[in-house]
């Protein structure tokens, strides 16, 4: 990864399958808080540095290093994720075990729920449009550039 000879493009996309979907790893059912999404898109970006041979010495924005790499923010892809899989619970029938665990009893300092609305909020989607299934797939999708 730290090879000068292989290129940018290259290393983002061993960044893409590799390290990514580990990171991004059971996250789609996670209510993140604002901070904690701030410090994994800060590991993201240390990883890229790194990968790319960039230092903050070097005094490079992240929105440049994610163009030469042509990664897209962390963020988007956890939203991307969380709302895929909204999208597949919500599919199935109202007795299935994942669409009970969408109302939990208590109150958690964040829940679920009020994530996934924020999120269908910013991308422009309504809960009853998961239920076409290509549709809600496309309405969703943020692809790397």
């Amino acid at each position: 990864m730290c090879d000068k000879r292989v290129s940018a493009r290259m290393k983002g996309k061993v960044y893409k399958t590799v390290v990514r979907p580990a990171m991004l790893y059971g996250l789609e059912t996670v209510a993140l808080r604002k901070r904690q999404e701030a410090e994994l898109e800060v590991a993201e970006t240390k990883m890229l540095r790194f990968s790319l041979g960039v230092t903050r010495m070097d005094r490079i924005r992240n929105e440049y290093i994610r163009g030469t790499a042509h990664v897209r923010c962390f963020g988007d892809k956890v939203r991307e994720a969380r709302l895929r899989w909204f999208g597949h619970v919500q599919r199935r029938d109202s007795e299935h075990i994942g669409r009970r665990m969408l109302r939990p009893r208590g109150r958690p300092k964040r829940r679920f729920m009020d994530v996934v609305k924020e999120d269908m909020k910013l991308v422009g989607v309504r809960e009853e449009e998961a239920e076409d299934r290509v549709r809600w797939k496309q309405m969703i999708r943020c692809g790397d550039p």
